[in-house]
């Protein structure tokens, strides 16, 4: 298979990456931004502070769902409910917490790292991590040592507890369609206990993939014991949520903090899963138009989850505040028709669930035993 070449003989690599190019007539981002930034003004590239009354409304919903559920006299189904739209909210200041922690809201990394730390008590994601973690995946967009792609040939699972680890997943292979999409809002706890395994592998990943492997790089000693703290913070306010808020009472805890949770993990992988797992590989050349997905979504939806639909809008300008990307949306349609990929999110869901998450090539998804092959999303020329 593609792959297994490609990771093992560089000059091999280095062919395969050249019939890629003109198999897809790929487009480095640079290129793309070069263009771009001509019908683009510099107001465009500044932070945009107004996005701070994002955070301050969906965390005072937040903090009163709280106090509702723990402290006033509601039928357990209202208690849901609110709970619910808590999960909504924490969703929203998690996509708030990715435009915050590029810097596209604020200049101060200080107070960036101090805000991203307040939701990141409430969702279990320590926001350092979370940032060095993720701008990687930006600077390795669609190649093998991408930490957000999904597997490759050569990692399919070969033994019976990585085939139901696989399986569980959202794709063709899955047991069950609708388990798999609820199964979603454990990704990111899944996510992340790979990703810190990997940190704390200091010489290889348990993997020995490309994947892991560049993780444990991004941080100093320094930086390990900064993330350990902000797990440590987390597990503390977690703790007395449950103790002083809660009462030690589990409903009462579930409702305020982990079902909650469960829907803003949920929603954020939905994303994750649409942005990318449908796309091809593009391996040397980051062409975000290829490489990534931007989905069409309501007015309100694009609204409360920060714009993170328009995924390559994204990947080709990362620190520039959301509320400019229906701008590049435009320029994109109009620039490049024929290329740029733009799907209704509904329709990239049943996509993820009648497709395969392997990649048997760069430009193919394969079932676990081979006997199926789909091609992944790709513009319509």
């Amino acid at each position: 298979m593609f792959l297994l070449i490609t990771m093992l003989n560089n000059e091999t690599n280095a062919k395969l990456n050249l019939d890629l190019n003109r198999e897809l007539k790929l487009i480095s981002k640079n290129e793309y931004r070069s263009v771009l930034r001509k019908y683009l003004s510099i107001e465009d590239f500044s932070p945009d502070k107004k996005e701070l009354l994002h955070y301050f409304i969906f965390m005072l919903v937040y903090l009163f769902g709280i106090y509702s559920v723990a402290n006033l006299p509601l039928f357990l189904p209202i208690k849901i409910v609110v709970s619910i739209f808590m999960g909504i909210s924490l969703a929203s200041l998690t996509f708030f917490m990715h435009d915050l922690m590029h810097g596209a809201v604020i200049e101060s990394k200080r107070i960036t790292h101090f805000i991203g730390l307040s939701i990141g008590l409430l969702n279990f994601f320590p926001p350092l991590f979370w940032q060095r973690i993720h701008n990687f995946h930006h600077a390795r967009a669609g190649n093998v040592d991408d930490p957000d792609r999904i597997y490759i040939w050569t990692e399919k699972p070969k033994n019976v507890f990585e085939k139901f680890i696989y399986n569980l997943r959202v794709s063709r292979d899955s047991y069950n369609t609708f388990l798999s999409l609820i199964g979603m809002s454990l990704g990111f706890f899944w996510y992340f206990s790979t990703m810190l395994y990997a940190l704390l592998q200091r010489k290889t990943s348990f993997k020995e993939t490309s994947q892991y492997q560049g993780i444990n790089k991004l941080f100093k000693v320094k930086d390990t014991l900064i993330v350990f703290g902000e797990l440590l913070l987390i597990l503390s306010f977690q703790g007395f949520l449950f103790a002083v808020i809660a009462k030690y009472n589990f409903l009462t805890y579930f409702l305020i903090s982990f079902l909650p949770v469960l829907i803003a993990h949920f929603t954020t992988m939905l994303y994750i899963h649409t942005n990318h797992f449908l796309s091809p590989l593009t391996m040397a050349v980051d062409d975000p138009l290829i490489n990534s997905l931007s989905l069409k979504n309501s007015w309100l939806v694009d609204k409360m989850f920060s714009n993170f639909s328009h995924h390559v809008e994204h990947h080709l300008f990362p620190a520039m505040s959301s509320s400019h990307y229906p701008k590049v949306r435009k320029l994109l349609l109009d620039l490049y028709p024929d290329r740029f990929q733009l799907i209704p999110m509904l329709d990239a869901i049943k996509l993820l669930c009648i497709t395969p998450r392997i990649y048997g090539d760069n430009t193919h998804l394969v079932t676990c035993d081979n006997s199926k092959q789909f091609t992944c999303l790709l513009p319509k020329t």
